[in-house]
């Protein structure tokens, strides 16, 4: 499956990319909506059972906890939010998904970072975070239909689709 985000300026546009996205499906998706935060984004808090992501809140939790939450080695983001593990987790005395001692020498927990660790890929956090700090929102589709996802988020009003 290969992550495919669209980067929107409104959010009836993201709504609009879920429901052509679920009509669409033919196959399993995972779908996954990032924000800066709810308060900047009350159309999708409210009106949707995708889960919501907070950059800001994950961000704040993390650097308070002096931990970072990182994804499980051979784990895949789950649209619940969550991850199935498949192989290695993380064992000891932190609970699965966080790592004590994480964080960066200057305790400052990039967007970029957060991004990765809900499972953004790596070759796509950076453009995925300045969208993010430029209070755009995103709708991650892991699909097998890459191309079918970027037509159908580009047809919902994304103003960019990276993968």
């Amino acid at each position: 499956m290969t992550v495919t985000i669209g980067i929107f300026e409104k959010e009836e546009n993201v709504l609009e990319a879920i429901r052509l996205l679920q009509a669409a499906r033919t196959d399993k998706q995972n779908l996954q909506i990032i924000v800066k935060n709810k308060e900047a984004a009350p159309l999708l808090a409210g009106q949707t059972d995708i889960p919501v992501d907070e950059v800001y809140d994950i961000r704040e939790a993390q650097e308070r906890s002096g931990e970072r939450v990182v994804a499980p080695l051979g784990a895949a983001p789950l649209a619940t939010g969550g991850y199935a593990v498949g192989g290695t987790g993380v064992a000891g005395g932190s609970p699965a998904g966080f790592v004590t001692g994480a964080l960066d020498a200057d305790n400052d927990t990039r967007t970029e970072d957060v991004l990765q660790s809900i499972g953004i890929p790596d070759k796509l956090a950076k453009t995925a975070g300045d969208a993010i700090e430029q209070g755009r929102y995103l709708l991650s589709a892991d699909t097998d239909y890459e191309e079918e996802a970027k037509a159908l988020l580009i047809q919902a009003g994304a103003a960019d689709v990276i993968y």
